[in-house]
Protein backbone atom coordinates (compact mmCIF):
# COMPACT_ATOMS: atom_id res chain seq x y z
CA UNK A 1 0.00 0.00 0.00
CA UNK A 2 1.62 3.15 -0.84
CA UNK A 3 1.79 5.97 1.99
CA UNK A 4 -0.16 9.21 0.52
CA UNK A 5 1.02 12.49 1.54
CA UNK A 6 -0.30 14.50 4.49
CA UNK A 7 -1.18 18.23 3.76
CA UNK A 8 -1.16 19.14 7.47
CA UNK A 9 2.01 20.86 9.17
CA UNK A 10 4.47 18.40 10.99
CA UNK A 11 5.07 18.64 14.39
CA UNK A 12 8.45 18.90 15.51
CA UNK A 13 9.98 15.44 16.64
CA UNK A 14 11.05 15.29 19.80
CA UNK A 15 13.58 13.13 21.12
CA UNK A 16 13.24 9.97 23.33
CA UNK A 17 16.03 8.51 24.74
CA UNK A 18 15.53 4.69 25.18
CA UNK A 19 17.44 2.91 28.10
CA UNK A 20 19.64 -0.34 26.35
CA UNK A 21 17.88 -3.81 26.96
CA UNK A 22 18.79 -5.92 29.91
CA UNK A 23 21.06 -8.89 29.18
CA UNK A 24 19.17 -11.40 27.27
CA UNK A 25 16.10 -8.64 26.52
CA UNK A 26 16.28 -8.46 22.88
CA UNK A 27 19.24 -9.63 21.64
CA UNK A 28 20.32 -13.36 21.14
CA UNK A 29 22.52 -15.50 22.89
CA UNK A 30 25.80 -14.45 22.42
CA UNK A 31 25.43 -11.39 21.27
CA UNK A 32 25.99 -7.96 22.80
CA UNK A 33 23.43 -5.01 22.68
CA UNK A 34 24.33 -2.30 20.37
CA UNK A 35 26.53 0.18 22.16
CA UNK A 36 25.95 4.42 21.75
CA UNK A 37 27.72 5.66 18.76
CA UNK A 38 31.22 7.59 20.22
CA UNK A 39 32.95 10.51 18.49
CA UNK A 40 36.03 9.39 17.32
CA UNK A 41 36.91 12.80 15.17
CA UNK A 42 36.56 15.94 14.53
CA UNK A 43 37.65 18.44 11.74
CA UNK A 44 37.05 21.82 10.11
CA UNK A 45 37.94 22.45 6.94
CA UNK A 46 37.10 25.36 4.13
CA UNK A 47 35.33 24.68 1.33
CA UNK A 48 34.12 26.46 -1.21
CA UNK A 49 30.90 27.85 0.11
CA UNK A 50 32.21 28.41 3.61
CA UNK A 51 33.48 26.21 6.20
CA UNK A 52 32.76 22.48 7.38
CA UNK A 53 32.65 20.71 10.11
CA UNK A 54 33.23 17.36 10.22
CA UNK A 55 32.15 14.76 13.26
CA UNK A 56 33.05 11.30 13.16
CA UNK A 57 31.51 8.67 14.86
CA UNK A 58 32.54 5.02 15.28
CA UNK A 59 28.85 4.09 14.45
CA UNK A 60 25.84 5.24 12.27
CA UNK A 61 25.80 9.02 12.61
CA UNK A 62 23.24 10.25 15.38
CA UNK A 63 20.35 12.28 15.17
CA UNK A 64 21.12 15.88 16.47
CA UNK A 65 19.07 19.59 17.65
CA UNK A 66 21.14 22.44 16.57
CA UNK A 67 20.53 26.16 17.53
CA UNK A 68 22.27 28.98 17.76
CA UNK A 69 22.91 30.74 21.65
CA UNK A 70 23.88 34.02 23.04
CA UNK A 71 25.92 32.68 25.33
CA UNK A 72 26.94 28.05 25.52
CA UNK A 73 26.66 26.87 28.70
CA UNK A 74 28.07 23.45 30.49
CA UNK A 75 27.03 21.50 33.48
CA UNK A 76 24.80 23.35 36.28
CA UNK A 77 23.94 26.13 34.06
CA UNK A 78 27.47 27.60 34.02
CA UNK A 79 29.03 29.96 30.74
CA UNK A 80 31.01 28.18 29.28
CA UNK A 81 33.98 30.86 27.26
CA UNK A 82 34.34 29.49 23.98
CA UNK A 83 36.09 31.91 21.12
CA UNK A 84 34.06 33.48 18.16
CA UNK A 85 31.11 36.02 18.12
CA UNK A 86 28.48 33.21 17.55
CA UNK A 87 27.53 30.29 19.08
CA UNK A 88 26.65 27.48 17.46
CA UNK A 89 25.23 24.46 20.13
CA UNK A 90 24.59 21.10 18.16
CA UNK A 91 23.44 18.49 20.71
CA UNK A 92 24.21 15.08 19.81
CA UNK A 93 21.52 12.57 20.48
CA UNK A 94 22.00 8.80 22.20
CA UNK A 95 25.55 9.33 21.79
CA UNK A 96 28.35 7.69 24.60
CA UNK A 97 28.57 9.76 27.56
CA UNK A 98 32.14 9.21 27.63
CA UNK A 99 32.31 10.52 23.99
CA UNK A 100 34.93 13.24 24.15
CA UNK A 101 37.29 14.82 21.31
CA UNK A 102 40.18 16.44 20.87
CA UNK A 103 39.95 20.08 20.01
CA UNK A 104 40.22 20.66 16.04
CA UNK A 105 42.57 23.16 14.79
CA UNK A 106 40.72 26.32 14.12
CA UNK A 107 40.64 28.12 10.80
CA UNK A 108 39.71 32.15 10.19
CA UNK A 109 35.92 32.10 10.54
CA UNK A 110 35.56 28.57 13.12
CA UNK A 111 37.67 29.61 15.99
CA UNK A 112 36.33 26.51 18.42
CA UNK A 113 35.03 23.41 18.36
CA UNK A 114 34.91 22.10 22.29
CA UNK A 115 32.53 19.57 24.29
CA UNK A 116 30.11 21.24 26.23
CA UNK A 117 27.97 18.79 28.81
CA UNK A 118 26.76 15.03 28.45
CA UNK A 119 22.72 15.99 29.90
CA UNK A 120 19.79 13.44 29.74
CA UNK A 121 20.59 11.54 26.63
CA UNK A 122 22.32 14.29 24.82
CA UNK A 123 26.25 15.20 23.84
CA UNK A 124 26.70 18.94 23.55
CA UNK A 125 29.58 20.48 21.63
CA UNK A 126 29.73 24.45 21.10
CA UNK A 127 31.35 25.87 17.41
CA UNK A 128 32.64 29.61 18.03
CA UNK A 129 32.39 31.09 14.97
CA UNK A 130 33.36 34.54 13.94
CA UNK A 131 31.26 37.60 12.54
CA UNK A 132 31.27 41.01 11.94
CA UNK A 133 29.52 43.01 14.61
CA UNK A 134 26.25 43.12 14.46
CA UNK A 135 25.94 40.57 11.82
CA UNK A 136 23.36 38.23 11.58
CA UNK A 137 23.86 34.68 12.39
CA UNK A 138 25.97 32.63 9.34
CA UNK A 139 23.56 30.72 7.37
CA UNK A 140 24.60 26.74 8.11
CA UNK A 141 23.33 22.94 6.74
CA UNK A 142 23.84 20.02 9.00
CA UNK A 143 23.91 16.85 6.82
CA UNK A 144 24.82 13.19 7.49
CA UNK A 145 26.06 10.35 5.48
CA UNK A 146 26.68 7.23 7.01
CA UNK A 147 29.18 7.95 10.06
CA UNK A 148 29.57 11.50 9.50
CA UNK A 149 27.68 14.78 10.33
CA UNK A 150 28.73 17.72 8.27
CA UNK A 151 27.98 21.47 9.46
CA UNK A 152 28.47 23.49 6.58
CA UNK A 153 28.76 27.09 7.56
CA UNK A 154 28.00 29.27 4.94
CA UNK A 155 30.05 32.60 3.45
Amino acid sequence: MAATPSLAPSKTPQAEVSSPPEAGEGAEEGEQAAQPPKVTEVKVTDTAQGDRVTFTFNAAAPEYLDSYEKELNGPEGRPIEIEGSKFLRVAFIGVDPESHFSPPSPNERVLEVRHLMNFEGETSVGIGIVAPDGAADPAYDITTKGTQVFIDIKE
